[in-house]
């Protein structure tokens, strides 16, 4: 399930996110703010989980470092407002540790993300191929990964311009994707699609 809220044009961000803070979920249930909406969507199934593990796990062992990855945490564009919850990210370990973020505990700055992962569902197909393509590009995170089992296809999004990315390299089954440095990984299709 999931159902959008949009909030008028001209009114502040800020009262779209007290609204969306304020609303009293039932369990297994997530609010984000994408291109102005508040979106709330089911928690994620086990097929879902296990997409996210193994990319997770075929990255980790790249990262330098200064970098740490981390699944469901908040992050915030902060030309939009807009907050995101991808489904694992990599970021700088100092900023996801609070090193120069003064906002709330729970949110970090999307601007700092270096790769985001999202796993599409039957609800998040069009946020996840369309509205979050458009709003990582706008916050410049370098790579952002859609594997999309229902299409049977992983798409790599990267080189971003600030609007858009330039380049996209996609697979189905059969095909790969190779995450530049600092992971230098190469993606199987099938391991990815489960």
């Amino acid at each position: 399930m999931a159902f959008a809220v949009r909030e008028r044009p001209g009114e502040a961000m800020t009262g779209l996110h007290a609204l969306m803070e304020g609303l009293d979920l039932p369990n297994g249930y997530r609010a984000e703010v994408i291109d102005g909406s508040i979106i709330v969507s089911s928690a994620p199934t086990y097929r879902h989980a296990r997409i996210v593990r193994g990319v997770e796990r075929l990255i980790i062992g790249a990262l330098p470092d200064d970098l740490v990855a981390l699944q469901m945490v908040t992050v915030e564009n902060a030309a939009t407002g807009d907050r995101y919850v991808p489904d694992l990210l990599v970021m700088p370990t100092a900023v996801a540790d609070g090193g120069g973020w003064d906002g709330p505990e729970w949110i970090r700055p999307m601007e700092a993300v270096e790769f985001a992962l999202e796993v599409v569902s039957p609800s998040s197909a069009l946020h996840d191929w369309k509205a979050k393509a458009q709003g990582y590009a706008r916050a410049r995170v370098p790579l952002y990964l859609v594997v999309d089992p229902r299409l049977g296809e992983v798409a790599l999004f990267s080189d971003p311009d600030g609007h858009d990315y330039r380049e996209v390299a996609r697979a189905v089954r059969g095909g790969h994707v190779r995450l530049p440095e600092p992971f230098a990984v190469e993606m199987a299709a099938e391991a990815l699609l489960g």
